[in-house]
Formats: structure tokens, C-alpha cells, sequence
């Protein structure tokens, strides 16, 4: 009997730290950092060209502030250019080839 008890005890207080866990999570989520403001917006493709079936450039704007292209191949992905945030209208500041 004092087994299945102790048993049950542990199970309980699983139950209580797992639940406060899930509370706390659910909590910084809802009101965390990001509240109100929809995820899509942290970071969005602005444009996406082809170069064949599996290589790709992306230009992407991350946190409204700073673009990054991006080249994809099968074997990697390559940070190739990362905009000036303090840039006016989306045009790069600097010449492309300083960040290769």
C-alpha cells in the first residue's frame, strides 16, 4: 500500500511541475516578446530567383530593418549579402562584393 501511494505522489507532482511548465510557456508565447506582432512579419521573402532545379538566390528583409541574400544549392546555404538597416528605400549601402 505505501508503494502505490509513493507512486502516486510522483506521478501527482509530475503532473503539477509539467503543468506549470506548459502555463509559463503559454504565457511568454502569448505575451512575450513577439505579442502583436504576427510571426510573418519577423522575417519575409522579398524576392526569390531561380538558376536551375535546386539553386536559388533569396532576398529576404529580416525584422522589417535588414535584407540578406541568400544563395541555396544542394549542398549548402550561403549568407552572401546583408543590407545596412540605416540604408533609405531598400538600396544597399555598400557595394555587394565587400560581403561575400
Amino acid at each position: 500500500m505505501t508503494s502505490g501511494l509513493l507512486f502516486l505522489k510522483t506521478i501527482g507532482a509530475l503532473a503539477l511541475v509539467l503543468g506549470i511548465f506548459l502555463a509559463i510557456a503559454y504565457a511568454l508565447k502569448r505575451w512575450g516578446k513577439l505579442a502583436g506582432r504576427p510571426v510573418s512579419q519577423t522575417m519575409e521573402v522579398l524576392a526569390r530567383q531561380s538558376f536551375g532545379p535546386r539553386h536559388h538566390l533569396i532576398m529576404v528583409k529580416i525584422s522589417g530593418e535588414r535584407n540578406v541574400l541568400v544563395g541555396i544549392s544542394p549542398q549548402n546555404m550561403s549568407l552572401l549579402y546583408v543590407g545596412d538597416p540605416a540604408a533609405q528605400g531598400g538600396t544597399p549601402s555598400r557595394d555587394m562584393g565587400e560581403n561575400i
